[in-house]
């Protein structure tokens, strides 16, 4: 009798999550990935949800969070823990607040880069600007006034003007490297 194929769990389960805010957005990456490349295994909401609610620690309040939201879905009949979406909304309601965003798009607005090495500045900036929630002509913009004026003046000359951040970038990159060799 020939073996039927078994979806397998790809990579590893995140961590316990603490409750931390400052660990919410790296905590909820690491859910979504998860879920994300083990879809053949949890095929279904109730699945992916009822899952993702045993990875907050017991004892501190996201697994008190946890517990309600279970507690709830398990009162009705069949369970009903509701959709992806819906539980990723209600994460981001308890565990990430408001002046975190507020914070991390002050901090993509102000962090120049100076005299630091492009890449080094970039990976520190990106990090910032991703945890912003903006949009990509947003986080253009403030790319572009937190390079030096020469980048900035250098990006003026280009035609046509790039219409993507990853653009941007390569192009700053570029002429950061040309300004690092000939400069």
């Amino acid at each position: 009798m020939a073996q039927q194929n078994q979806p397998r769990i790809l990579g590893t389960a995140p961590d316990l999550y603490d409750s931390s805010p400052e660990k919410a957005i790296a905590f909820w990456n690491t859910l979504a990935n998860y879920y994300a490349i083990n879809d053949a295994m949890y095929t279904t909401n109730t699945q992916k949800v009822s899952s993702a609610l045993t990875h907050f620690k017991i004892g501190t309040p996201g697994g008190n969070w946890a517990s309600d939201l279970m507690q709830m879905a398990l009162a009705i009949q069949p369970p009903n823990y509701g959709t992806w979406n819906d539980f990723k909304e209600a994460f981001k309601k308890q565990f990430i607040p408001p002046a975190s965003q507020i914070e991390a798009i002050s901090k993509m607005h102000s962090h120049q880069m100076g005299t630091k090495d492009f890449a080094t500045w970039f990976q520190e900036w990106s990090a910032k600007a991703r945890r912003t929630g903006v949009d990509e002509t947003t986080k253009m913009w403030a790319f572009r006034c937190n390079l030096p004026t020469i980048l900035q003046q250098k990006h003026l000359t280009l035609s046509p003007q790039p219409t993507t951040l990853d653009t941007l970038v390569e192009k700053a990159r570029e002429f950061d490297r040309n300004w690092q060799i000939f400069g």
